[in-house]
């Protein structure tokens, strides 16, 4: 086994967590085991599960960051409540967020993918987003929208839909027009000027 200079926790349990996911990807995530993944980390398996009990803890903790990367802004000064300006900082955000991170995006995206593997983790995806999406059905209430649940899960499914697009085919993906799009959507007093 390798010998690992001594690293800060943070930066040891992050590596873990990229080296697992590209793991998951690349072997698939039922067949890949704790001992895999600390051997190709070089660490002994028990450090492995000192940072993460079992590999689906590993799983919901890299679903949780992905989803943490794109919804913590949502509400920006955490009152429960959203405002168009909190709604607009939160879909520049997510499109930032999308740049930023396309080869975790990519990897995410890949695992997410897998037969059998959205199932282990809906729960915990329930638990990170239905209260963000609460505050999003809340406002479209407020806004006088229709059928703000509607509204929520068409804004949810849009957003997800240009991120999969665009993880699917960077190179020449018109990300900055497609946000421009979205921010006129939701806009009601002007245009979105950049």
């Amino acid at each position: 086994m390798a010998v690992r200079n001594k690293i800060p926790i943070e930066e040891e349990r992050k590596e873990i967590l990229r080296k697992a996911l590209e793991i998951f990807v690349r072997d698939g995530y039922f067949t890949t085991t704790g001992a895999v993944i600390a051997q190709e980390i070089g660490i002994p398996e028990d450090t492995l599960f000192r940072y993460f009990e079992t590999k689906e803890d590993l799983l919901h903790t890299i679903v949780g960051e992905a989803f943490h990367l794109f919804f913590d802004s949502i509400d920006p000064n955490q009152d429960g409540v959203i405002m168009e300006v909190e709604l607009l900082f939160f879909i520049e955000d997510y499109f930032e967020s999308l740049e930023k991170n396309l080869d975790f995006l990519r990897q995410f995206y890949s695992l997410r993918l897998q037969p059998g593997v959205v199932p282990l983790y809906k729960n915990e995806l329930v638990r990170i987003v239905s209260p963000l999406l609460e505050l999003l059905i809340n406002y479209f209430a407020d806004s006088g929208a229709e059928n703000p649940k509607m509204e929520t899960r068409f804004l949810a499914s849009m957003l997800d839909g240009i991120a999969m697009n665009y993880v699917l085919e960077p190179e020449g993906y018109p990300l900055h027009d497609m946000e421009h799009k979205v921010l006129n959507m939701y806009i009601r007093a002007a245009e979105y000027e950049e």
